[in-house]
């Protein structure tokens, strides 16, 4: 019989190795668009089982929400004393200008954080979009959306993101039925009592590091998650580069 092999994947860790990887990957594309991802998810397993797997699933872990700051921008500009207040907040050497430049550099500042927000609502909304459209092109792919990412509409800055490791962690138990063999795709230790866990109850657990083009591996791998995990898979850039079709 089949060993079920589930593939958890860190979207914004798996993302950032895409990244590092491939200086052709448009880093204005949120993922390469033409990837074929079943295609790559599948040769994990083969690659860890042989003829022996059999994906059931791939769970992909992003961000369910946008926190933007200022927060409820929209009834904050019906409130222009709060507004100037915020913004004076944020960019205090505004009080050294006389009342009529600060008024001006005020408005101008409350234009560009309109701008900002939209602009990474869009973008925000094109993710979205990106994954679902991942999940009907190839199968057995699910996008599992918690927590939240922040963005500072002031700089045009990104935090990072908040929950997702914990739904991976917690999907990592909960779902220990379904699956013989858990492949991790992720460098974060702060899954490793999760795989301890999981260890305990008779599961193997695999995790995937990723090779530059000299064949080092990939900086930022967690060296506990690698000791804690039954087997550390190492895919090669060339592999890797063959399903994502962005060139080396």
């Amino acid at each position: 019989m089949k060993k079920r092999t589930c593939i958890f994947v860190d979207g914004e860790n798996f993302r950032h190795s895409i990244v590092d990887l491939f200086d052709k990957f448009d880093r204005n594309d949120y993922l390469p668009k033409e990837a074929d991802w079943g295609a790559f998810f599948d040769d994990l397993v083969k690659k860890v089982l042989g003829d022996d797997g059999e994906r059931i699933r791939t769970y992909w872990y992003v961000v369910e929400s946008l926190d933007s700051y200022p927060y409820t921008f929209s009834q904050l500009r019906k409130d222009p004393e709060t507004l100037k207040s915020i913004i004076l907040k944020n960019k205090p050497d505004l009080r050294k200008l006389d009342d009529s430049d600060q008024q001006d550099r005020i408005e101008q500042i409350s234009q560009n954080v309109g701008n900002n927000l939209d602009k990474i609502r869009r973008r925000f909304d094109g993710w979205m979009e990106i994954q679902n459209g991942i999940s009907i092109r190839h199968a057995a792919i699910e996008f599992r959306r918690s927590g939240a990412i922040r963005y500072n509409a002031f700089d045009d800055s990104l935090g990072p993101e908040k929950g997702v490791d914990v739904k991976l962690a917690t999907d990592l138990i909960v779902l220990k039925d379904i699956y013989d063999v858990a492949i991790i795709v992720s460098g974060d230790q702060d899954y490793v009592p999760a795989v301890q866990v999981v260890k305990d109850f008779g599961k193997r657990v695999v995790n995937v590091a990723f090779q530059t083009r000299s064949g080092k591996l990939l900086p930022g791998g967690a060296r506990r998650l690698n000791l804690v995990a039954d087997h550390g898979l190492e895919v090669t850039h060339d592999s890797f580069s063959k399903f994502l079709n962005v060139g080396k």
